[in-house]
């Protein structure tokens, strides 16, 4: 009679990184190891509103966003990998 083995999902929580490029997800997270997933978020997800100044100078010069049309769904996948992960990090290309 044989026995069947199961493998156990890992309930490890993993280090969320996020990435612009699919390609460089792929290139950091070969580094960075099993420890951490990467994602990528394929270009810029939000934008500051051009409509007004866009910053908030009364509230400690406080910007303020807006989601950049047809990235909802993105969004809404990327914050439920992140409340699955425990930590968040945002690699972040200053422009």
């Amino acid at each position: 009679m044989a026995t069947a083995t199961k493998k156990k999902k890992s309930t490890v929580k993993k280090n969320l990184v996020i990435v612009e490029s699919p390609a460089k997800a792929k290139t950091i997270e070969k580094y960075l190891g099993r420890n951490y997933k990467v994602l990528a978020s394929v270009g810029h997800i939000r934008d500051l509103k051009k409509s007004s100044m866009s910053v908030d100078i009364e509230n400690n010069y406080e910007p303020q966003y807006i989601n950049i049309r047809g990235k909802g769904p993105l969004i809404n996948d990327l914050k439920k990998e992140a409340k699955k992960e425990e930590k968040k990090n945002e690699e972040c290309k200053m422009e």
